[in-house]
């Protein structure tokens, strides 16, 4: 199966601040996850696939999910340290690709 031509990177944020002791890391996860829908012209009732790995708090992804209010057809918690968000592109691209999900959201945040 090839992926090519079936999923497309739609929108992007960096937040803006390097050191964020006053926001919690799900306020963090929440605030890029706005950021890159608007930069893709997307709200989060687009949004059928979540991918998000062990920086979420509670139980990660599924506690993230809820507090987005996210309702979803697919959930994607891989978890391979520093370079899971680069491990949840790939992943997003065959879960569209399969049509296990049309919109993924992947989020990656945290606090030094």
């Amino acid at each position: 199966m090839t992926i090519r031509g079936k999923a497309y990177i739609a929108g992007a944020f960096e937040h803006p601040t390097r050191k964020a002791d006053d926001k919690s890391v799900p306020q963090l996860h929440a605030e890029v996850a706005r950021g890159a829908l608007e930069d893709a012209g997307l709200s989060k009732n687009d949004v059928d696939g979540y991918f998000c790995a062990g920086d979420a708090p509670g139980l990660g992804p599924l506690s993230m999910a809820d507090y987005l209010g996210l309702k979803l057809r697919h959930v994607d918690t891989t978890d391979t340290g520093g370079s899971s968000y680069v491990v949840h592109v790939a992943h997003a691209a065959e879960a569209i690709a399969l049509g296990k999900c049309k919109i993924a959201l992947i989020t990656l945040a945290g606090r030094p």
